[in-house]
């Protein structure tokens, strides 16, 4: 076998996985018939009592099935013969004659984690790299190979929801304590203790009796638990909770969620039992048929495609043309500039490991920088998703300043001044005198030029931008701006590092609003002009929320600020003409400080905790000074209206190469604004939509409303070939 080894020790077997060619493991067809051939050996191994399943690839047990299978299957009963053969062949393992136990020391995901489920026992590292969930419906699938039906039995029908409907996965303290994980052991010397517990538990191994803890059922333990999930009258209570939670998060548009509680309740929970009269086969069928059906939608599609668009961002650096370039990670940053954004990217950093600087000219901002980052370990403590240690390890990699001092230790540092370019540039200017020379610079900058903060440095190939959104620790986008000096290494180093700190990293060309910001502009301020015409707020962001966006655009308007919509707004026409204008709606607002949320009042008025209660200010025509008028016009006309001039203006930077290609537009505008992806993205939905049809609206709206909408030859262009993923 080539990516299979056995051996034994005494009467225990032990097995190691190591995909061959790859850097993690994962159920391909060549693995699964060679798992079939592993299984067919061990069921003739009459010596041994357990056999203990290890991986040899460094923070990786299993990743799961290979998404290509998924992705290739043509139709949903190709897709449910695919779960068939992957359900039996853990059935196979399952009915092994000696136990199984799975030894997990890192990633251990969607079939990796139904595996182990199908164990008699799993075994985790206290390594927090060592992580076991089921993610599939992210992907916009059901776990199609017993997950649905073995994971309410391990731990719940209430946990089950938990991790199977938002794919979120635990670390093995945290399964342990949930009763999915038979026991959690120290990292340190982990094969070995592993052989000891399954020799110290080899009894109730072999007599496939529970050892892991009982599960909290209801996720609330004890005996109201058990009274919620053991009569029909508190199960009927537990689903309908799930499907009210999932419909408030989803809004109905990703299906995956609804059929994976349709089919844990249609299979029921007693797995091992006879339950509702049917056995294992019955129920698998169940699962494997949802699957098949979730495998075939246009939303699985997508979302499998937007997996790609990531998994290829892992293993980039950045560069084209096969370029290379010898970065290193980083252990030890500065931030410039505290405030808010400098110290949520303070925050980030000192989360993710990195020993941080931050400094300011005064206290007061420092000040305001510290608070920012210890109110988001707060929430993370309140959580519970770091402990007390961690929390003030954590905290205490951040060291304030208002001097140059220990910036010679610093392998990076990310300026975060006030958007002001003169500003940028004597603070720059000045720094460098007090770096290594391998120290890269970064200016998070949402607008001004790169290049031209770059004209007076001494060392400018050293410099880029790395534009971060707010807020820093939500946002999972980073613009990594090629500034006209800005060497391969300095890009590469950036765009690693992004990688580092967990953001998703696209590469930008230096130009005008980069590609998010010029991108959104045009999806806003168009929002803002039909305000202006009379389109009533109540009609605009519940259509745009229909079509799939996280917020509607004058919601939006206000969670960005008005003033830097409107100094975004004023960059990007003075770059590109009056089909970037700002509308007059932003200036009469502004007029009376109405910022947006940051001030408690914008189009919208905030309040409570976080300004987290947010409602329409009833004033806002009157102050506007226009006469909204209902149903001025359509849902349509307005989703039209506002996603077609992002479309034409992408058709743009591509053309101009602000970005490489179509997956960068699609990546950026996901990751950075939220765009639905289920749609798979701005130009995606194009090509779905029909690029020459998106022409022909466009130029039926540029005779309605002006030339803004002119379809560019650019999207002439792409409509001409036919698409954008031609």
């Amino acid at each position: 076998m080539k990516h299979f080894t056995i051996n034994a020790r005494n009467n225990i077997g032990y097995v190691y996985f190591d995909l061959l060619g790859e850097k993690v493991n994962k159920f391909n067809r060549e693995v699964m018939s060679e798992f079939k051939e592993l299984i067919d050996t061990l069921k003739t191994r009459t010596d041994l009592d357990a056999v203990i399943l290890f991986s040899k690839k460094p923070g990786n047990f299993i990743a799961g099935a290979d998404i290509q299978l998924i992705q290739s299957a043509k139709n949903a009963e190709e897709a449910t013969e695919l779960a068939r053969a992957g359900q039996d062949l853990l059935n196979q393992w399952e009915d092994l004659p000696m136990a199984t136990v799975v030894a997990i020391n890192g990633t251990c995901m969607g079939g990796g984690c139904e595996l182990s489920l199908a164990s008699a026992a799993i075994v985790m590292s206290n390594d927090p790299a060592a992580r076991i969930g089921l993610p599939e419906t992210l992907l916009g699938i059901i776990p199609g190979m017993g997950g649905c039906v073995r994971m309410p039995w391990k731990v719940g029908i209430a946990q089950a929801f938990d991790l199977i409907l938002s794919g979120k996965t635990l670390t093995g303290e945290k399964a342990y304590k949930a009763g999915l994980a038979d026991a959690c052991i120290q990292k340190e010397n982990f094969e070995e203790s592993v052989f000891t517990w399954v020799n110290s538990n080899l009894s109730k191994l072999k007599k496939r009796e529970r050892i892991a803890k009982e599960p909290k059922l209801g996720g609330m333990g004890g005996v109201v638990g058990a009274m919620l999930e053991n009569n029909p009258i508190g199960r009927s209570v537990v689903f309908k909770k799930a499907r009210e939670g999932v419909l408030s998060k989803t809004k109905g548009k990703y299906p995956a969620p609804m059929e994976a509680i349709r089919v844990i309740e249609e299979i029921g929970t007693g797995y091992q039992a006879n339950f509702r009269g049917k056995k294992r086969d019955q129920v698998l069928l169940v699962e494997a048929k949802g699957f098949g059906q979730m495998a075939a939608t246009d939303v699985s599609k997508a979302c499998i495609q937007l997996f790609f668009l990531t998994e290829g961002i892992k293993k980039a650096n950045g560069l084209t043309d096969g370029k290379t370039a010898e970065t290193k990670k980083i252990a030890s940053g500065a931030v410039l500039g505290a405030g808010v954004m400098g110290g949520g990217i303070a925050h980030l950093l000192a989360d993710k490991g990195v020993s941080v600087i931050m400094k300011d000219i005064g206290l007061p901002g420092l000040e305001i920088g510290i608070q920012s980052a210890l109110a988001l370990f707060k929430k993370s403590l309140k959580r519970k998703s770091i402990t007390h240690r961690q929390f003030e390890q954590k905290l205490n990699r951040i060291a304030p300043t208002t001097t140059y001092d220990g910036f010679k230790g610093s392998e990076v540092v990310i300026e975060a001044v006030i958007e002001k370019m003169e500003l940028k540039q004597a603070v720059l200017k000045e720094l460098e005198n007090f770096l290594q020379d391998d120290c890269v610079i970064a200016t998070n900058t949402s607008s001004l030029s790169v290049t031209k903060m770059q004209s007076v440095m001494a060392k400018p190939e050293r410099f880029a931008g790395m534009h971060f959104f707010n807020p820093v620790h939500r946002m999972p986008l980073v613009e990594v701006i090629r500034g006209e000096k800005s060497s391969d290494l300095a890009v590469s180093q950036i765009f690693q590092f992004s990688k580092q700190i967990g953001k998703t990293p696209i590469v930008v060309k230096d130009s005008p609003g980069f590609l998010v910001n010029r991108l959104l502009m045009p999806y806003l301020t168009e929002a803002a002009v039909m305000v202006s015409e009379g389109v009533r707020i109540e009609e605009m962001d519940p259509a745009m929320l229909e079509f799939g966006m996280p917020m509607g655009p004058i919601e939006l308007i206000d969670e960005v600020g008005l003033d830097v919509g409107d100094k975004v707004g004023h960059i990007l026409h003075d770059a590109f003409g009056e089909r970037m204008s700002t509308p007059n709606t932003f200036s009469k607002l502004l007029e009376q400080k109405r910022l947006g949320k940051k001030t408690g009042a914008g189009f919208y008025l905030y309040s409570g905790k976080d300004k987290k209660d947010k409602q329409l200010d009833p004033n806002i025509y009157q102050i506007l000074g226009v006469n909204p008028e209902k149903n001025k016009i359509t849902a349509e006309e307005i989703v039209d209206r506002c996603v077609f001039s992002m479309v034409n203006e992408a058709a743009r930077c591509l053309e101009e190469k602000v970005v490489e290609t179509p997956q960068d537009v699609d990546l950026g505008m996901i990751m950075g604004t939220g765009f639905p992806p289920f749609r798979g993205g701005l130009l995606r939905f194009a090509d779905a939509y029909g690029v020459a049809k998106i022409v022909t609206r466009l130029e039926e709206l540029s005779k309605k409303y002006g030339m803004r909408f002119t379809p560019s030859e650019a999207l002439k262009k792409v409509a001409a070939r036919g698409k954008f993923y031609a």
